[in-house]
């Protein structure tokens, strides 16, 4: 409600506490910026420690439906030195972006990926799995 009477009173931008998750999209539509869920944030946090791979972010989407995942790319993995196009990315994934030093990349067919490189991806719950093991840290790195 404070949120609500702060954008009503002028604030440009407001962030909102939730709760319940049933909330949410009804906050939103009101007009509340940005919602914050202890529980979301959480299970976050917990799925970014469980996730095996050089994973740095994971995001958990609405009733387990897949996963924001920002991962690096090791010299082991299966990825390092192809293009998009050849890369052998599991159905359900989609890479949205890529950040190389300070460089953020739209990914492309012909984009080539490297060593150090993070990508950003989405991946359904049914290619998780296949994702953790195209960033898992193999032997022959240490």
């Amino acid at each position: 409600m404070a949120s609500l009477l702060a954008k009503r009173f002028g604030t440009e931008r407001a962030i909102t506490l939730v709760n319940n998750a049933t909330y949410s999209p009804l906050v939103t539509s009101l007009g509340v910026d940005v919602v914050v869920s202890p529980r979301a944030i959480t299970v976050s946090t917990i799925l970014q420690h469980v996730r095996r791979g050089r994973i740095k972010a994971v995001h958990s989407l609405v009733d387990g439906f897949g996963e924001l995942i920002e991962a690096e790319i090791l010299e082991t993995s299966g990825l390092t030195g192809k293009r998009i196009k050849e890369a052998d990315l599991p159905d359900g994934v989609l890479l949205g972006g890529i950040v190389r030093g300070d460089e953020v990349i739209i990914p492309r067919a012909d984009t080539v990926l490297r060593v150090n490189d993070r990508v950003v991806l989405f991946a359904q719950a049914e290619a998780i799995k296949a994702i953790e093991d195209l960033f898992a840290v193999r032997l022959e790195f240490f």
